[in-house]
């Protein structure tokens, strides 16, 4: 089993305070570490919520990048929109179409996201453009089939896209590779999805409920219009992140003070166990 490290804050512990530490009085070092999963390279893992506190630092951060990046990849299902509204056209493939927009501005952005770390992207332009055309139009066939089979199977749509713009497959040999990820990873694929299933909802009820002057249809477009510019970034970040953590090739970044309080804590935590010690030895007369 791997190790993680606690993160719990060193201004949060008065070294007046007794801590129950477990402490066998014959060895002076302390296990300041907790079990965690680790990674194929041995690497520990970060816990998921790790992955949406970056996702949210970042986005935060370059609020006004990703933005550009969202609006021009939400122009294809908008274009989508405005295709199926002005024909004439069965409904099934009026859902296809907007579905393909959709899931084709969703994919890129996700591209483009990774890209932007990894590098490479010019150099590996047609190899995104074809996972990222398969991936669309997979996930418009699941979406028309219905919506709940591609909110289900999203892992299918997400990682293909990570994976070619990483440059660890080409073309359509990125489908199988992401496949592969999001079904070695489940737990962790899957924590993620309910994560941004949480966010969707918590965005969607509570622009639904900020706009509701307006009328049913209009509310519903523009909630619907602002759920997709915060989400899709955030999902964008969170299962890029995953897939760094997993593969060690894109390093989650510990906020700047972290190292410096786990390492007061620790320091903290020692002087208390050697007072424990210390009192040990005067109550059982031990030298």
């Amino acid at each position: 089993m791997g190790r993680f490290r606690r993160s719990r804050d060193a201004d949060d512990v008065d070294p007046d305070d007794d801590i129950d530490l477990a402490i066998d009085p014959d060895d002076g070092e302390i296990d300041e570490e907790m079990q965690g999963p680790l990674g194929p390279t041995g690497r520990p893992l970060h816990p998921v919520g790790a992955y949406f506190e970056a996702a949210f630092r970042r986005f935060g951060i370059n609020i006004l990048g990703y933005s550009l990046y969202t609006i021009m990849c939400g122009l294809l299902p908008i274009g989508a929109a405005l295709i199926v509204s002005a024909a004439t056209l069965p409904e099934w493939l009026g859902l296809f179409i907007f579905f393909l927009g959709f899931t084709l501005g969703n994919v890129l952005l996700i591209a483009l996201t990774t890209a932007l770390v990894s590098g490479g992207g010019r150099q590996r332009l047609g190899s995104i453009a074809a996972a990222c055309a398969a991936t669309g139009v997979l996930g418009a066939l699941m979406a028309t089939l219905h919506p709940i089979v591609a909110i289900v199977l999203y892992p299918l749509i997400v990682f293909p896209p990570i994976v070619v713009a990483s440059g660890d497959a080409e073309g359509l040999r990125a489908l199988p590779a992401g496949w592969k990820i999001a079904a070695r990873w489940f737990k962790r694929t899957y924590a993620c999805l309910l994560g941004i299933f949480i966010v969707t909802a918590a965005v969607w009820f509570g622009f639904t409920i900020f706009l509701s002057p307006l009328q049913d249809e209009l509310q519903k477009q523009i909630a619907f219009a602002i759920t997709t510019y915060f989400v899709w970034p955030i999902s964008a970040l969170v299962f890029r992140n995953l897939y760094g953590d997993v593969t060690g090739r894109l390093v989650i970044n510990a906020p700047p003070n972290e190292n410096a309080q786990r390492k007061a804590l620790v320091k903290l935590r020692r002087e208390k166990s050697k007072r424990n010690r210390e009192r040990i030895k005067k109550v059982t007369g031990e030298e």
